[in-house]
């Protein structure tokens, strides 16, 4: 098809966000007949649906700003269309940082999601606590067939799919290319790929940024005021070439090459690879320095990349080879027991609903799809696709399936902190990581108990 008429079928399928739900729920009328749209006596079922605020782009909507936008137009349509019983759908909307207090907290209240998207590193935790249902049953064969397995593998737990993936967002690290001419670092730039640097080149580059920018402004991200972000920090201490994990799924940061990362880390305070005081910054901060040009190397992703244009360049995070390492964070929808069983098969029947749609799915377009019929259509207005595809052998597993992801988090950033501010050494921190870390990993086992 041409780039023409693309936006020709962009524009007929997709409308404003206002007029788009307008059109929807008239249409849906029109098809299923009067009598579907007309008032029922019968008690309609109520829906909770909860999604964290977060910023989401589409190819073919500029509108759409905000993945709850999606999830609003989506819950909209079901309800206009969904013809076994009535149903109403409550879209409530929360905070990054308030995953548990969205969720757990509201377990045995009348606002208990019923569904929950968001982020597999946050929501896996949930299925442990023997809440969430298994999908197994509404996946049929061309929507499993239509889903990289590796994907598939993130949404399992001991055999059952707890979790419907959505779209994928993969980390890379975003260098600012004018900060690297500044410092005389040329020859690393790379136009048109995803590079990789030895742990050797990212000391010297570091430690010629330190020496070569202006006052104010730093070479490398770092924070550990809180939890938010923590992940990448995990991912740059496999830079000496640890795996992180065990073969138990356990952390194991006290091996030679864990401690080697974490010296690495903490040498950098000293030359000046990071803002002053790191310890009490948090992601965003570091986050804003980089749009505004005072830091040089920051995490960047296929969703994220658009804001910057051609001003930064793209290399993997160090180690564990010479070909450095992603991370995949996949999206993507879980469905919630509270006692009901018709609000489950409701629940049940709304991710069906969205992921025998087309049009649903195709709103995952401007991430990594998970659909690859989706990515079929879209790949190639998807910025950078090709190059995140290409780069998907490179990515790590940096929750290694543990049950309590934030409880693991919260220990982690604490002890990172310590290690920023000197108050440990590198061995230290590394035991201190294992110990509480790991301790979170057997409570949340030992407390973990899946939906029967």
């Amino acid at each position: 098809m041409s780039e023409t008429g693309r936006r020709v079928h962009w524009t007929d399928r997709f409308l404003t966000r206002r007029g788009f739900v307008a059109a929807t729920a008239l249409g849906a009328c029109a098809a299923a007949g009067l009598h579907a749209c007309a008032p029922s006596r019968e008690e309609p079922v109520h829906l909770v649906v909860k999604v964290p605020r977060t910023g989401h782009s589409v190819v073919f909507d500029e509108s759409i700003t905000q993945v709850e936008t999606v999830i609003q137009a989506m819950a909209d349509d079901f309800a206009a269309t969904y013809e076994a019983r009535p149903v109403e759908v409550e879209v409530i909307v929360f905070e990054q940082n308030q995953y548990d207090d969205a969720v757990t907290d509201s377990f045995d209240t009348d606002k208990a999601p019923d569904v929950l998207y968001g982020d597999y590193f946050n929501t896996s935790t949930y299925v442990h606590t023997g809440r969430v249902v298994p999908l197994d049953d509404i996946i049929a064969p061309d929507l499993r067939a239509d889903v990289s397995d590796y994907l598939w593998d993130a949404s399992t737990v001991e055999g059952r799919v707890y979790l419907m993936p959505y779209l994928a967002r993969q980390n890379v690290l975003g260098y600012s290319k004018e900060l690297f001419r500044r410092a005389g670092l040329d020859r690393f730039i790379a136009e048109g790929r995803i590079t990789a640097w030895s742990l050797d080149e990212w000391t010297h580059i570091l430690d010629t940024l330190a020496a070569e920018l202006p006052r104010g402004t730093f070479p490398l991200m770092m924070y550990a005021a809180s939890p938010q972000g923590d992940t990448h920090i995990m991912t740059l201490l496999r830079s000496a070439g640890s795996s992180f994990y065990d073969e138990t799924g356990h952390f194991a940061l006290s091996r030679p090459e864990g401690v080697a990362a974490l010296r690495w880390i903490q040498e950098g305070v000293d030359r000046g690879w990071f803002p002053p005081h790191a310890e009490n910054l948090e992601i965003e901060d570091c986050s804003s320095l980089f749009r505004a040009g005072q830091l040089a190397i920051y995490m960047v992703n296929n969703a994220s990349i658009t804001r910057y244009g051609d001003t930064v360049g793209l290399v993997n995070f160090p180690g564990p080879d010479e070909d450095g390492c992603a991370t995949t964070f996949v999206s993507g929808f879980q469905v919630f027991d509270n006692g009901d069983e018709t609000s489950v098969q409701v629940a049940k029947d709304f991710i069906s609903f969205v992921y025998g749609s087309d049009r649903w799915l195709d709103f995952a377009a401007g991430a990594l799809p998970a659909s690859n019929r989706v990515a079929e259509r879209y790949g190639d207005a998807i910025p950078a696709y090709d190059l995140f595809v290409g780069n998907i052998g490179n990515v790590v597993d940096f929750t290694g399936e543990t049950p309590d992801t934030l409880a693991v988090r919260e220990a982690f950033h604490l002890c990172i902190r310590d290690l920023l501010m000197g108050k440990v050494t590198p061995e230290e921190c590394a035991a201190a990581l294992d110990e509480r870390c790991n301790a979170a990993i057997d409570e949340g086992w030992a407390q973990s108990r899946l939906h029967e």
